[in-house]
């Protein structure tokens, strides 16, 4: 039998991942392993918006208002963590997003700007001359802090990463507001929901304007972190009930799909949260399936053992990495620069490991913080869009260099484990994401691993 020769070889895998009419079919794709980096609190402009070719700060032609719609002549002072003017920024900074670097650095610690449900909803509202996303401030807690921003300066990894692989620069969080909804939209693409509950919930009026915040919707969906009804637990507001609703680990083991969630802190046991385990960043926590069964606890795994599956083979198929909590990037106790070097001692493990030829990474975060961004989310239904995050595909079969425009969100993550193990979708809104296909060229071979800073 005549060999066939490399190029040919190649030729007939590209081929074979193609569907009817030339569509890529999941099943045949190059891609073996989905990899999901998932960091803290940052904002697409916060760390993107001067990146080129993006959607980024040069569009925002707007500025800021107070609460009754008057122009402020300059932004509020930027508040630090006690609550009162940061010295390190002056008290007159003009009413415009300002450059972070010029007065703190990446790996300096600052106030963590407010990122709840219905406050920013009100942070998308009209500006000065009618321009969307004007009352950041206004409706804000953190003064002007909220405007600053960083460049690549700040976060040299990714930016290079965006430089050799893929940025995604119209990729929402899922659900406005905060860490626990879009943690647990990652794994379901859907709300929870625990009913009536008078503890939590918050208050409308006759209009439906809320008249009291709280961690749960009038009608009893979580819009705000409540901790985890299994233990260890941090915050005061625990859920009563564990969740039923079906998960991407139910779609993954009725395929018999390896995967696993990688949570920072984990094998600590009662310890986890001094080791660096946020229980409200692990959605996995919170679901009967996996907590009352040995099996579904095994699938939680603490981050520290991440790179040692990599070495020695134990990858499963789906893998969420979440990095223990000084390493997250959220402000107040972690920073942009820990959370840049995190990602690049994780990818570089991967481009080191035997999955690189077969891999797609996924690198985002699970909202924007509270951080000003400038691109007025697109309403899909009650729950999100949200702001803006920053999202990187590093792949080999990563286009290079490519800014994409395709609008995304956390769905879209369960759309490309769907497509690509043929799995069915958890609800409406993973059915209707997209994919972020645009991001891959499996017509070419596979690109070596780069250099990072």
């Amino acid at each position: 039998m005549r060999r066939l020769t490399c190029a040919a070889a190649l030729a007939a895998l590209l081929a074979a991942c193609a569907g009817v009419g030339g569509e890529p079919r999941g099943d045949r794709a190059p891609i073996d392993h989905v990899v999901v980096l998932f960091l803290e609190n940052r904002a697409f402009d916060h760390l993107f918006g001067t990146y080129p070719g993006a959607d980024g700060l040069a569009n925002y032609r707007g500025r800021q208002v107070d609460k009754s719609g008057v122009t402020y002549a300059t932004l509020p002072p930027p508040l630090g963590r006690d609550g009162k003017p940061d010295p390190r920024f002056p008290a007159d900074l003009p009413n415009a997003p300002f450059p972070m670097l010029r007065f703190v650095q990446s790996l300096d610690l600052t106030n963590n700007p407010v990122h709840r449900f219905y406050h920013m909803q009100r942070q998308y509202g009209a500006g000065a001359d009618g321009v969307p996303m004007g009352k950041w401030v206004a409706e804000g807690t953190s003064g002007g802090i909220t405007m600053g921003f960083y460049d690549g300066a700040a976060s040299p990894v990714q930016w290079r990463l965006a430089d050799e692989f893929v940025l995604l620069d119209r990729y929402f969080q899922s659900v406005h507001g905060g860490s626990f909804a879009n943690h647990y939209f990652l794994i379901t693409a859907g709300i929870a929901h625990v009913g009536d509950d008078p503890d939590h919930r918050a208050v409308a009026g006759p209009d439906g304007t809320i008249t009291k915040d709280g961690e749960v919707s009038p009608d009893g969906y979580v819009v705000n972190n409540l901790d985890p009804p299994y233990p260890p637990q941090r915050l005061p507001t625990v859920m009563k009930q564990p969740l039923t609703q079906p998960t991407i680990g139910d779609r993954l083991d009725a395929k018999g799909v390896s995967w696993r969630w990688y949570a920072g802190g984990w094998s600590a046991g009662k310890d986890a949260v001094a080791a660096g385990l946020m229980p409200h960043h692990n959605p996995f926590q919170y679901v009967r399936r996996v907590m009352d069964t040995p099996d579904g606890r095994e699938r939680i795994r603490d981050a520290a053992e991440f790179p040692g599956a990599l070495r020695d083979g134990t990858l499963p198929s789906v893998a969420f990495v979440k990095p223990h909590a000084p390493r997250n990037a959220h402000p107040a106790y972690s920073t942009v620069g820990a959370g840049d070097r995190w990602i690049g001692e994780t990818v570089r493990e991967i481009m080191a490991s035997r999955y690189w030829p077969r891999v797609a990474v996924v690198i985002t975060y699970d909202e924007g913080g509270g951080w000003f961004d400038h691109v007025r989310p697109p309403a899909v239904d009650r729950f999100g869009l949200g702001t803006r995050v920053p999202a990187l595909v590093v792949s080999p079969y990563a286009r290079r260099g490519l800014v994409a425009h395709g609008q995304y969100e956390h769905a879209s993550i369960l759309k490309l484990i769907e497509w690509r193990w043929n799995l069915e979708p958890l609800t409406a809104r993973d059915r209707a994401a997209g994919a972020f296909l645009e991001a891959f060229d499996f017509s070419q071979p596979p690109r070596p691993p780069v250099a990072l800073p």
